[in-house]
């Protein structure tokens, strides 16, 4: 295990996270259809959820990003530093994070949209859920969430590697970092938006505060299918989709900077180098059994 890596990605997590969250919960609300206007509220309200959340994603966004370096580390003398490194990486680290990911997202998502108190609070959203719907009711939008986030990390490291060898090389390596980061989102966030947000609305389609919207978001609940007929039925032209897309461009942007500049600033990504060096010890190795 990569210690360095490992604490890198738990300082972009808790970094990015304290600066970003009430953006994440604005872009939460424009995606469930749960939003209040901005000043209506307390600004406290827009941090409700921020300690569990920061406490259960950090562990879960450090084993995504170490698992992504050791993946890309081990692909590279096979493949290269290629896009179909930056993919097969990408793909590897969300099927070994998702199982983690699952129940944290379905977590904060109902802690961000609550309109009371009680809503907000974690453990009664944990009693909740286990109570009507169980351990599944945790792993709400599982397969889904698959769906989603597997091209959208495909996407996004492909972009992300490019756009960070297509940078000045005077930058220091996190400014690189932070520009890969924001092409890379703002990329995979346009193309992927539609299926984040029927996840979104499918994961929280039970709680109270969605039961209050009442009308067809109550049907929500019945299933993927139903949500997605919800969505197209609620804008001309399958607009709906992309509901609340500018508000998660407007978080997913900067956390993403933040994040990858400071992940890269504590542990910079020497895999490729290492991998060509290591090839090119092993070739001179041959050279000298020869």
């Amino acid at each position: 295990m990569d210690v360095q890596t490992l604490l890198a990605s738990c300082y972009a997590s808790i970094f990015s996270r304290l600066i970003c969250y009430p953006l994440d919960t604005i872009a939460i609300q424009h995606a469930s259809s749960t939003r209040r206007p901005i000043f209506s509220v307390p600004l406290r309200t827009y941090y409700r959820g921020l300690l569990p959340s920061t406490v259960l994603v950090t562990p879960a966004i450090s084993v995504y990003l170490t698992i992504y370096r050791q993946s890309k580390a081990s692909l590279i003398p096979h493949f290269g530093d290629t896009t179909t490194t930056y993919l097969l990486a990408g793909t590897t680290a969300e099927l070994a994070s998702s199982f983690v990911w699952t129940p944290l997202e379905v977590i904060k998502s109902r802690l961000q949209i609550s309109s009371t108190s009680k809503e907000g609070s974690l453990s009664e959203n944990l009693k909740d859920i286990w109570r009507t719907e169980g351990i599944r009711g945790f792993y709400r939008g599982y397969l889904l969430g698959l769906v989603v986030f597997i091209p959208y990390n495909g996407i996004w490291w492909t972009v992300y590697e490019h756009t960070k060898k297509a940078a000045p090389r005077d930058w220091a390596i996190s400014s690189q970092a932070a520009l890969g980061g924001c092409v890379a989102t703002m990329t995979s966030v346009c193309c992927c938006h539609p299926l984040d947000l029927i996840k979104t609305r499918y994961q929280v389609a039970t709680t109270a505060t969605v039961g209050r919207v009442g009308g067809e978001r109550l049907e929500d609940a019945r299933g993927i299918t139903k949500v997605v007929r919800n969505v197209w039925g609620e804008k001309r032209f399958g607009l709906g989709f992309y509901k609340g897309l500018g508000a998660r461009l407007v978080y997913a942007t900067p956390s993403s900077l933040i994040s990858m500049a400071v992940f890269e600033y504590f542990s910079p990504d020497r895999t490729a180098e290492m991998a060509l060096s290591g090839s090119l010890q092993d070739g001179g190795l041959e050279e000298e059994r020869l």
